[in-house]
């Protein structure tokens, strides 16, 4: 059986979200001057905020989908601009499957029945893992709780009608709508919202427990939560343990199978 898409992107791939009506928009409210000054000055702080570069860590995938619930723990990297290993553990630490990828391929390796799978990011399979609206760039970011360099810069605020802080809108070049909702003390990114052009909700992200490293300064979500018409359920991310955002060695994100393991091209 198939683990979850999450599972292996990590997110492997990639709190997020929101339960219940997957279209609707967030609430919100139109700004005074003064708040908009305050919207802008928040906005602007979080897009330059110095960005991690890279992630290791072990953590605990959870999800309820399609009927299967379950969870595992996993070790993880993922690293700017696109590269992922993923590793899903058993109860002993063994791995179970080992996931790269780069921006065009992959490979995934089941050490359970001696099978790789290779084959391009595009591909049918991949993205029964990792849902298109998730582009292999966008993976750190999305896990990461901040946003790719240069993304949302013409952003337009709004007040959030609960209280809860500022919300953000903006259309990306694939013309994914976006809104981002930002703490108002902390400037962390509590939601982040996908919508295609019909306006339906294809992820939905929610952050929380945000811890910084000491050593490097960088802060990370210790749990993401993740739903959408993506994804046929919910997903769960726990972060265990935070290990480095210092970038690794190219040689941590490819694999060699074992000669005797059956190798599969994947359309």
């Amino acid at each position: 059986m198939r683990l979850p898409w999450v599972a292996l992107w990590l997110p492997v791939v990639c709190c997020l979200v929101l339960a219940g009506c997957a279209s609707k928009q967030p609430k919100t409210l139109p700004l005074d001057p003064a708040g908009a000054q305050a919207a802008a000055a928040l906005w602007s702080g979080f897009v330059n905020n110095k960005r991690p570069p890279a992630l290791d860590a072990d953590v605990r995938l959870g999800w309820d989908v399609l009927g299967s619930k379950g969870g595992m723990s996993a070790s993880l990297q993922v690293q700017s601009p696109a590269l992922l290993h993923f590793a899903a553990n058993d109860p002993l630490g063994r791995a179970l499957i080992l996931a790269v990828a780069d921006a065009a391929t992959f490979t995934m390796v089941d050490n359970r029945i001696g099978h790789v799978y290779r084959g391009t990011i595009p591909s049918k399979f991949w993205q029964s893992y990792v849902p298109a609206p998730v582009a292999p760039e966008d993976l750190l970011s999305l896990l990461g709780g901040f946003l790719p360099e240069g993304e949302g810069r013409q952003a337009e605020p709004a007040q959030d009608e609960a209280g809860q802080g500022f919300w953000y809108r903006w259309r990306d070049a694939r013309a994914l709508r976006h809104h981002v909702l930002l703490d108002r003390q902390r400037g962390t990114m509590q939601q982040h919202l996908l919508f295609d052009g019909q306006g339906d909700l294809l992820l939905a992200l929610h952050y929380a427990d945000y811890r910084k490293d000491a050593g490097s300064g960088f802060t990370w979500p210790g749990d993401l939560r993740i739903t959408g018409t993506a994804v046929t359920g919910t997903l769960t991310l726990r972060v265990e343990q935070i290990y480095s955002h210092v970038p690794q060695k190219a040689a941590s994100f490819r694999l060699t199978p074992p000669p005797h393991f059956t190798v599969e091209q994947m359309p």
